[in-house]
Parts: structure tokens; sequence; C-alpha cells
């Protein structure tokens, strides 16, 4: 299994970090579906920007969600968060 890293925003890091946010949404686009298809991930780095600051989560799932998401959009990925590591 792989490990996925992605970086965000201070403001949408700092909602991981307190529990507010238990998913990460991408949206559906050949990028992001090749990544997802092609790939079998475990676990997702989150990077606080381009800085040195990181946090660990084990991923429970990732697939297509037609929820309420962040993105405002009627489909998207959705990286479902599991227990923190680090």
């Amino acid at each position: 299994m792989k490990t996925l890293h992605l970086v965000l925003q201070s403001k949408w890091f700092d909602k991981v970090a307190s529990g507010e946010k238990t998913s990460e949404y991408r949206e559906c686009k050949s990028y992001w579906d090749q990544r997802f298809f092609c790939n079998q991930y475990s676990t997702v780095v989150f990077h606080r920007g381009y800085k040195n600051t990181t946090m660990i989560f084990e991923i429970e799932s990732i697939g297509i969600t037609t929820e309420p998401n962040d993105l405002g959009l009627d489909k998207c990925w959705e990286i479902k968060l599991g227990k923190r590591i680090k």
C-alpha cells in the first residue's frame, strides 16, 4: 500500500487537525481519477502549505460521492479519514 501526500491550506489543515473535518475532497478530474484508480493508498500525509508541518492519518476509504462537500460540487472524490497516526 502507498502513502498519499496532500498539501492543504492552513484553514483546512486546522479543521482536519481539530477533528472538525473527517474527509478530504478532490475534484473528479483525470489527474485524480488516474491516481485513485491506479493506486491503493493506506495512509495520507497532510502538509500545511509547503512547510514541514505534517500529520498522518489512516485512510478508511476513497470513493466518489454525491453528498454535500467542501468543494460545492455535485460529484467529487472523498477520502474518508481513519485514525490519526501522527
